[in-house]
This record gives structure tokens, C-alpha cells and sequence, in this order.
């Protein structure tokens, strides 16, 4: 047990980092505490629905979390300015983008009553 628990101490520690230094993670949580249950409610949604939208939460954050380790690993390896590092967080970046784009397109499709 002692195992497993130090083992989990590593990503509880990375979740934390990732709570106490990166706004974005700190926005989008508070985006899908509030907007979840606010959407379930106003627009009385499914249970399948309310699942999609919260995978989407969770497509987002991991791409967030992804984007956070990536930037922080570049900068520290890297610290002057490089057109390739800065090539690289971009593209993290636009991870980031893609997947909210992906949430905002389902909740589009589950609001509109498509599902």
C-alpha cells in the first residue's frame, strides 16, 4: 500500500503544481464547475450528454496539463529565446485550442438538441 500511495504522491503533486501556477487550469476548472451544472440544469440534459461535455472538460484539461509540462520542461532546458522551443510551446498551444474547439463544437451539437 505504502507503494502506491507514494507512487500517487507524484501526479497529486503535478496537479497541485499545475493549480497553484497556471491560471489557464485554474479558469478552465472553474469554467466547468459553474458552466457544467448550469448546462445540465438550464438546458435539462441527459445523462449521455452531461457525460460527452464533462469528456470534453477532461480532453481539455489533459491537453492543458500536456501544454503546462511542456513549456516548463522547454524553458528550463532552454532558457534564451529559441524560434524552435518557441515553435514547440506553440504547437502545444494549439493543442490546447484544439481540443476547446472540439468541446465548444459538442456543446453546440448537445445544446442545439442534436444528440
Amino acid at each position: 500500500m505504502k507503494y502506491w500511495i507514494r507512487r500517487l504522491s507524484h501526479p497529486f503533486r503535478g496537479l497541485r503544481y499545475a493549480f497553484t501556477h497556471d491560471s489557464a487550469i485554474r479558469i478552465e476548472t472553474l469554467l466547468a464547475a459553474v458552466g457544467l451544472p448550469t448546462v445540465y440544469f438550464v438546458f435539462n440534459l441527459s445523462t449521455s450528454e452531461l457525460l460527452l461535455l464533462t469528456f470534453c472538460w477532461f480532453f481539455v484539461m489533459v491537453a492543458e496539463l500536456q501544454n503546462s509540462a511542456i513549456e516548463v520542461a522547454l524553458t528550463k532546458v532552454h532558457p534564451e529565446h529559441s524560434e524552435e522551443i518557441g515553435r514547440s510551446k506553440d504547437l502545444a498551444a494549439a493543442a490546447v485550442v484544439w481540443a476547446s474547439l472540439f468541446g465548444v463544437i459538442c456543446l453546440v451539437y448537445v445544446v442545439s438538441g442534436k444528440l
